[in-house]
């Protein structure tokens, strides 16, 4: 799953890539929904910012890579997304958390990279 004659990214459109991205953002989208319930409710528009800037931003950056499922765009738009939701729950103010909150979109971009590798060589592995 690399590239077509195009040189578009095929990953990107895949199923697996569909279904490990509604997971990220179906446990991250509880979590901080719970946060919001707990908390405040105006945090449902700082769940949706870091949701939305996620999706778009593994868009973008992953169109640039049509060879192979690299992790940095997992990385960065993880990075984006925690620091996008931290300043828009800070209201708009950089404090000490946004280093925090960037961190932690960081690992959960990994994390969703790692999960789509191994989704993808375990599907091929039952082809074979």
């Amino acid at each position: 799953m690399t590239a077509d004659r195009s040189g578009n990214a095929t990953w990107l459109t895949s199923v697996e890539m569909l279904g490990t991205t509604l997971v990220v953002l179906m446990i991250g989208g509880m979590v901080l929904w719970y946060e919001a319930a707990v908390r405040d409710p105006r945090l449902v528009f700082t769940i949706g910012s870091g949701l939305l800037v996620y999706v778009v931003g593994l868009v973008a950056l992953g169109r640039r890579s049509a060879r192979t499922i690299p992790p940095w765009p997992f990385a960065l738009a993880g990075l984006c997304a925690g620091a996008v939701a931290e300043l828009v729950n800070a209201q708009f103010l950089l404090t000490r958390e946004s280093a925090a909150a960037g961190l932690t979109g960081v690992v959960i971009g990994v994390a969703h990279w790692a999960a789509l590798r191994t989704w993808l060589y375990l599907g091929r592995g039952a082809e074979v």
